[in-house]
């Protein structure tokens, strides 16, 4: 591994800006309060922190609609606060790694307000118009959001291309100045010192040449990945010039163009996050069986060993709580939160944990349609009301699937608003922050926080558990999952119950081992066959000659 390669060794934090620390009491967290938290972030043990986008935005999607990408929104704050925040995080060793929006902009930036008033303009080109009466569409194209993916221009006597909501209009990755454009936007925030980017949306960036109706309207017209490889290609040489790190969102790609992108010579990027393993929105039920979590973690694990990179992460700012989606937050809440952690982070790659997750919040279960913020969950709502879906049903759905079940401020203390903000918040606290905290969890050594910071420590000290190779041990069940990390004859084992019933292990043999770390007070008379509902354990095998 090289010095350019920390990110092998590392473990990642995720922030929602909005939602970490309010240090100006207007209700909004901003990034002056990231910088008071700073402490906290190295008493947690991680090693890098990947903001959320923070950029001015026309508030349309939680920010993802940038009116401007050199600047901080001033609900955040200004660049100097930026810089601040970057110097205070790399004066204990933690890196910066920053969001950036590929795909789109907002209708705000002045390149589409210069765009939709003249099709002459040089900006005009920046986006994706096909010639529209204002009545009938290009085509079926839909967007995420489940409407039309074109909105009429009347101005030119066009309509333009918005894979998401009409607000964020697609940006036209096959003109090269869109290219040397985002190559400049990375330099400039380069020069600022940040570590790295996580690129958002890039499987969206190709699409179809002859704007034919598709089969399925929402997906096939951006599912050419393989033209998406020239527009990375021309961000490759700013990035290696720096040398940051490249992350990549890429949901529904297959093994191949990972593996290409991944590729140590000639890809794009240095870690994927793929959605394999996280199919919450496509089921009525949200939870994977087990049997399927272990076929779709282990396909990575294998197929990038001695290849490329992992990027482990079972939460983010799109995806509901996973001890909601994955766990028992009922009967099991604390428990189940630690099980997963477990069996995550010791598998091979780079570890991501979600602002709360070390702390095992739950969803935030908002129970009314005034509680939720978020652009798609309120255009889900309406659509399925539309299609005579009871509200009762339609409340439900967003109570397990919303994106604002993560997106609620993360509570430091028991008191009034969790210590977030002395200010009603802009959207509702998750429940239970009595014991929910912080500061509570900090001094309970039983706690979910105690557990990950144990959790982080043993990945970072020990160099099978980084490095080691990855054997799955099937249970045939959907109970366990077991793996094995092993590097130069030093084996560890992993066993998480992932079910609320109690497992046996009469797959595998653990009394020539030793227990390292479980989630359960351990009882010397204890039968070692028997696994506990979402009991994690961590073994130490005895040494093998390789």
């Amino acid at each position: 591994m090289t010095a350019t390669e920390w990110w092998r060794q590392a473990v990642g934090y995720e922030i929602y800006p909005q939602s970490f620390f309010d240090s100006n009491h207007d209700g909004i967290g901003d990034l002056p309060g990231i910088q008071s938290k700073v402490a906290y972030l190295q008493s947690l043990g991680v090693d890098f922190v990947w903001l959320a986008s923070f950029y001015p935005s026309g508030h349309v999607d939680s920010g993802y609609d940038v009116t401007d990408y050199r600047n901080v929104d001033p609900q955040f704050g200004t660049l100097a606060d930026f810089d601040a925040l970057v110097t205070a995080l790399h004066a204990v060793n933690i890196k910066v790694v920053i969001d950036l929006a590929l795909n789109h902009t907002s209708i705000q930036h002045p390149w589409f307000q210069a765009a939709q008033r003249d099709r002459t303009s040089a900006y005009h080109d920046y986006y994706i118009w096909r010639d529209s009466d204002g009545t009938t569409l290009p085509n079926n194209w839909e967007s995420v959001f489940g409407t039309s993916a074109w909105t009429p221009n009347p101005a030119t006597g066009e309509a333009y291309l918005h894979s998401f909501a009409p607000e964020q209009p697609d940006l036209n990755w096959e003109n090269p100045a869109v290219q040397r454009e985002m190559a400049d936007i990375v330099q400039w925030w380069a020069n600022r010192h940040v570590d790295g980017f996580r690129f958002d949306g890039v499987t969206h960036l190709k699409k179809c040449a002859d704007f034919a109706d598709v089969a399925h309207p929402r997906t096939d017209y951006y599912r050419d990945l393989a033209g998406v490889g020239p527009y990375l290609a021309a961000l490759r040489p700013v990035l290696q010039r720096n040398h940051l790190v490249a992350i990549g969102e890429a949901g529904g790609i297959d093994m191949a163009t990972a593996k290409q992108w991944l590729d140590p010579e000639n890809g794009y990027f240095d870690l994927l996050l793929e959605f394999d393993h996280v199919h919450f929105w496509e089921t009525a039920e949200p939870k994977l069986p087990v049997a399927d979590l272990r076929a779709n973690m282990s396909k990575w694990q294998v197929a990038l060993e001695g290849y490329a990179w992992n990027a482990l992460f079972i939460e983010n700012h799109d995806l509901p709580r996973a001890v909601s989606y994955y766990g028992d937050g009922t009967a099991y809440p604390r428990r189940s939160a630690q099980a997963l952690g477990m069996w995550y982070m010791l598998m091979k790659g780079t570890p991501f944990i979600y602002q709360g997750q070390e702390l095992g919040l739950p969803n935030a279960h908002f129970k009314r349609l005034d509680d939720y913020r978020d652009l798609d969950s309120l255009n889900y709502y309406h659509r399925q009301l539309a299609a005579g879906v009871p509200e009762t049903a339609i409340l439900a759905q967003l109570a397990t699937k919303s994106r604002d079940n993560a997106r609620t401020p993360l509570p430091w203390t028991p008191d009034e608003y969790g210590g977030f903000s002395t200010h009603q918040p802009w959207i509702g606290l998750t429940p239970g922050l009595a014991t929910r905290n912080v500061a509570t969890e900090q001094q309970d050594p039983h706690s979910v926080l105690t557990f990950y910071q144990q959790l982080i420590q043993f990945k970072k000290a020990i160099p099978a558990l980084q490095s080691g190779r990855y054997e799955l041990i099937d249970t045939q069940d959907n109970q366990l999952y077991v793996y094995r990390r092993t590097l130069n004859g030093d084996n560890w084992q992993v066993v998480v119950n992932m079910s609320s019933q109690v497992a046996t292990t009469q797959e595998f043999d653990l009394t020539a081992s030793e227990l390292i770390l479980t989630n359960l007070r351990v009882d010397a008379d204890s039968d070692d066959q028997v696994i506990q509902p979402w009991e994690a354990r961590l073994y130490h095998l005895r040494k093998v000659e390789q």
